[in-house]
């Protein structure tokens, strides 16, 4: 009786064991296959400077399985597009993403002549037409202008936003002023505590000269703003 009886448990803990592993099991993409897009660069010229084009770039990175064979990924562009390729800008409409890869990166090239204080808008999407439909990140928004990034140029990649707070054009441009550059790397300091110490300083003398930022409201440095 006593070896049925353990049989029978050993049975009731498999078929528990078989439902648990059931319910535990992972979920797989299984839509078309999509493409994401991140952005690494500005195309926004500062006055004075003398830099006549720039380079940005897209990573493209693939939703989906990896294929045997080589696929193609098709551009258009999005309603808020005003820039003019060939004019404004140079970048390939058709990207191949080669067999057994998930992801490429492309270069985009921005000229300074023709642009103002005024932006042009760069507004990219993936084409369905190609091998691929747009994944979770399926547009760029870039604006190409004469004026200040809306990014900061910070070499650790987070301290500068979250010690200075959000990146805008008014910002830079009391930045610019401050430092005579756009470049953030020499003020870092340990672990980004350099930008907190300059945060402090200009939040003192934005006391005394008020500025307003972007949306507005009274310009301020630091986590949040």
């Amino acid at each position: 009786m006593k070896k049925i009886l353990i049989t029978d448990l050993l049975g009731i803990l498999l078929i528990l064991l078989v439902a648990s592993c059931q319910e535990d099991e992972i979920d797989f993409y299984t839509g078309p296959a999509a493409v994401n897009m991140t952005l690494n660069g500005d195309a926004t010229f500062v006055s004075g400077e003398s830099d006549q084009e720039k380079n940005f770039q897209i990573k493209l990175a693939v939703q989906g399985e990896i294929s045997d064979k080589d696929r193609m990924v098709k551009f258009t562009f999005g309603k808020e597009h005003t820039a003019v390729a060939g004019t404004n800008f140079e970048l390939p409409m058709e990207v191949k993403i080669e067999a057994g890869r998930l992801d490429t990166t492309i270069n985009c090239k921005v000229y300074r002549q023709g642009l103002s204080e005024e932006p042009l808008y760069f507004d990219l999407l993936i084409d369905p037409s190609g091998d691929f439909v747009g994944g979770v990140s399926d547009e760029l928004l870039l604006k190409m202008m004469i004026g200040f990034p809306a990014q900061w140029i910070d070499p650790t990649g987070w301290a500068a936003s979250y010690y200075l707070g959000n990146c805008t054009q008014a910002k830079y441009k009391f930045v610019f002023e401050q430092l005579g550059t756009l470049d953030l790397s020499a003020y870092q300091g340990s672990w980004g505590m350099g930008y907190a110490e300059l945060a402090n300083k200009w939040n003192k003398i934005l006391e005394e000269n008020p500025r307003l930022d972007d949306d507005g409201k009274v310009m301020r440095f630091g986590y949040g703003y």
